[in-house]
């Protein structure tokens, strides 16, 4: 259950010469309500925080669309963080009647006058900001995924400098991030480095309001090997290990010449034709740690499978097709990299193969966006299912995640006290010293977690129709229950901490004082004390004061 949206009514658009209301989903509705009262105080720019899958692009293209209709914006550009994703939203816009040139070319430098704007990359930003200040002056700019605004060292600057003059930017991320050095340029952040949306739509919403799909994850143990400049080595993924022991044993499973990862592939492409039998062209992704990774894992996945997975590299000029021939086609398996960690959007993915060194909180949850894409005309309860090695912190990633859905009390800010580190380390990368994997044993489903609750081997079952049995009636008794007082009120706390960031941007004022003048205006010492009438009285209260801000 979660608060009603203040009314907004959704904005119309013209296709063609048909005119047709664009239909927003709820949260869409209340992130334009949240854009119009930023544009009411006159600020120039809004971040939206958004589960992956959950149509952020939809969203964004709906605010431009009123830029360009009712304030006065000139163009609209885009900017992505791989040039893939330029098509994608190129695809999107064209859907509004949105014509947008997403071939621009920083070199001609030119727009001709029958597009709308364009689509660039974060990089090409960076390249000629002059140019980009030059074209989009009095324009409304979209930042996708805009915590990549980060991954160069002057691409903030470039962006600083590129959208000085636009009219209106719209920020946008699939997941909380945080600045460890340079602040991302029209971000706001709090005390402790975390930005703060403007709105934000979780996960947990998400799956109650059948946006996205409910996730099942399944972990697998066993003893895994390797040799290093220490000499042999062998640990089980329940021992305990140091951060680069974690890191060696994670990448010695996930080395298809351990023979460890096998296993988990059979199951996973059983499972996938499980699936099958309810929606007929579901598909898997296997993400992979790199290129050769991916090259090894796929040739694995063609002789379990008796079929040729598509693959999809960076470094191929055929990518961007053969991802977009994907999308339509009903083969079972793509094998990719980083190509598909975001942004990308073919909603038939059902299973998932978490089969990279990457164990960073954001990467996770935008791996995860590719699966949880719900198919609205599918009448079925769309289950995604994620494979996953039994390493600790994924373990953790993936139990954090269901928490939301059961809890909704672990805001999506709090990172792990490591985040930092772990984001900017470099133990997930292959190590200079002498290392090969070693002959593995993958022990199968060490645990089953869903919604949080970690069910060990389920007691005996083991066979594919099973397992999807069981955890289809387990995620089907979830939905079905109503929340806890506990859990109401813990979700009504998460609303509270959103608003008080919020007034604490607008306003300046810490959260200490916030929370001392809404303890004052409802005579209670603290808010722990609330009742969840009280907590609602209190959501009330602070949004009056964020409207009179």
């Amino acid at each position: 259950m979660s608060l009603p949206a203040r009314s907004h009514q959704p904005l119309s658009s013209r296709r063609a010469s048909n005119p047709a209301e664009i239909k927003l989903r709820p949260w869409q509705q209340e992130a334009f309500g949240t854009y119009r009262d930023c544009v009411l105080r006159g600020e120039r720019a809004i971040l939206i925080e958004a589960t992956p899958g959950a149509g952020k692009t939809t969203a964004a293209l709906v605010l431009a669309l009123h830029q360009i209709k009712r304030n006065g914006a000139q163009r609209i550009g885009i900017v992505v963080p791989t040039a893939h994703l330029k098509t994608q939203w190129a695809l999107a816009a064209h859907a509004l009647n949105i014509h947008l040139d997403s071939s621009f070319s920083n070199s001609k430098g030119i727009l001709s006058g029958d597009y709308s704007g364009f689509v660039v990359t974060y990089q090409q930003v960076a390249q000629k900001p002059g140019l980009f200040r030059r074209l989009t002056a009095g324009s409304c700019i979209i930042l996708d995924e805009v915590h990549h605004a980060g991954d160069g060292l002057s691409w903030g600057d470039g962006l600083r400098a590129a959208f000085h003059d636009a009219h209106f930017i719209i920020c946008l991320s699939g997941t909380p991030f945080r600045s460890d050095s340079s602040p991302i340029p029209f971000v706001s952040y709090d005390e402790h480095g975390f930005s703060i949306p403007d709105y934000s739509y979780q996960y947990s919403r998400a799956v109650e309001e059948g946006v996205c799909r409910p996730t099942v994850f399944y972990t697998y143990g066993g003893n895994v090997a390797w040799r290093d400049e220490g000499g042999d080595v062998s640990a089980a993924f329940s021992d305990e290990l140091d951060r680069i022991g974690q890191s060696r044993r994670l990448r010695a499973a996930l080395d298809p010449a351990s023979g460890w990862i096998e296993l988990m592939l059979r199951d996973a492409h059983h499972m996938l034709m499980q699936t099958r039998r309810e929606h007929r062209d579901a598909g898997g992704l296997l993400v992979a740690a790199d290129q050769t990774s991916a090259r090894k894992l796929a040739r694995m996945l063609s002789t379990i499978t008796s079929t040729s997975p598509v693959v999809i590299l960076s470094d191929d000029s055929e990518a961007s097709r053969r991802l977009k021939n994907f999308r339509g086609s009903s083969e079972p398996w793509l094998v990719a990299c980083n190509m598909v960690s975001e942004g990308v959007d073919i909603p038939r993915l059902r299973v998932g193969v978490y089969a990279t060194t990457v164990r960073t909180k954001m990467y996770f949850r935008q791996f995860l966006g590719r699966i949880v894409r719900r198919i609205p005309t599918l009448d079925s309860l769309q289950v995604a299912h994620c494979y996953v090695p039994a390493d600790p912190t994924l373990s953790r990633l993936a139990a954090d995640i269901e928490e939301e859905i059961r809890h909704c009390i672990r805001p999506k800010a709090e990172f792990d006290e490591d985040f930092r580190k772990r984001e900017s380390s470099n133990d997930d990368k292959p190590e200079k010293p002498a290392w090969e994997p070693l002959t593995s044993i993958n022990s199968g489903i060490s645990s089953v977690i869903v919604h949080g609750n970690q069910l060990t081997l389920f007691g005996g079952v083991s066979h594919d129709a099973e397992i999807h049995q069981v955890v289809t009636e387990r995620v089907t008794a979830r939905l079905d229950e109503r929340r806890t007082r506990a859990e109401e009120k813990a979700y009504l706390i998460n609303e509270v901490r959103k608003l008080v960031n919020l007034y604490h941007k607008r306003t300046g004022r810490s959260h200490a004082q916030i929370h001392a003048s809404l303890n004052a205006q409802q005579k209670v010492k603290t808010q722990t004390a609330c009742t969840e009438r009280q907590l609602r009285e209190r959501i009330g209260i602070i949004r009056t004061m964020i409207e009179r801000a």
